[in-house]
C-alpha cells in the first residue's frame, strides 16, 4: 500500500490560534478515529498536503499522519474550501486500519467512443462517482468504463462497472452510469 508522508504539528483551539496557523502556511486539522483516545488538532503545511492530493490517487490517497512521534493511516474525509480564494482551510482526517474496510468514493470516467455515437447517438455520463467498500491498499484512483462496444439504447449500470479486484459497489438502486441515446432526428 503507498502512502503520502505527512508531519502533523500540534496547535491551539480557538479561532486567533487557526489564523495563525493559516497565515503560516498551514491548514488546520483534525484527526480522529476508533483507534484513537481523542481527537488530535493539528496542522499541516499547505504545500505538502496539496502535494499529496495531487498524487494518482487524488483526494483518496492514504496519508501517513506523522504526529508525535506516532504514525497514523488516514484519509481526508472532508476538506472545506474557501468559496472565494479557491483555497483548503481545514480538513478533517479520519484513520483507517488495514486491514479493515472503509468506503469511499471513487469517480467514474469513460473511455473511448461508441458504436452508438458513431452511429449518430449521443452518450451522457449520469453519475460521475460511485460509493465502494474495500481495504485502504485497494482503493482505487478511479473507475473507468471502456464504451467502444455499446450502442444506441444501452445503459451500463452500477452494478456492471468494471470494479478492480477487493473492491465493491455501495449502493440501494442500481442506477444507470453511463447511458446512449438516439441523437436528434434519429428513428
Amino acid at each position: 500500500m503507498e502512502t503520502f508522508k505527512l508531519a502533523v504539528e500540534k496547535r491551539e483551539q480557538g479561532k486567533k490560534s487557526v489564523k495563525a496557523v493559516r497565515n503560516n502556511g498551514f491548514v488546520p486539522v483534525e484527526i480522529y478515529g476508533k483507534n484513537l483516545e481523542s481527537n488530535i488538532s493539528g496542522a499541516v503545511e499547505r504545500k505538502e498536503l496539496i502535494k499529496g492530493l495531487h498524487t494518482p490517487q487524488g483526494k483518496n490517497v492514504i496519508f501517513s499522519l506523522e504526529y508525535e512521534g506516532k504514525s497514523y493511516l488516514a484519509i481526508a474525509h472532508e476538506l472545506q474550501i474557501h468559496p472565494v480564494k479557491d483555497n483548503i482551510i481545514h480538513v478533517d482526517f479520519m484513520t483507517v486500519s488495514e486491514d479493515k474496510e472503509i468506503t469511499i468514493v471513487v469517480p467514474v470516467t469513460k473511455q473511448g467512443r461508441s458504436k452508438g455515437e458513431i452511429a449518430g447517438g449521443k452518450i451522457f455520463q449520469v453519475v460521475k462517482e460511485v460509493k465502494v467498500a474495500c481495504k485502504p491498499a485497494d482503493v482505487p484512483a478511479e473507475i473507468v468504463v471502456d464504451v467502444t462496444n455499446n450502442e444506441i439504447g444501452d445503459r451500463i449500470k452500477l452494478s456492471t462497472l468494471p470494479y478492480p479486484q477487493g473492491v465493491r459497489p455501495v449502493f440501494t438502486q442500481d442506477a444507470p452510469v453511463i447511458v446512449i441515446n438516439k441523437g436528434r432526428g434519429g428513428e
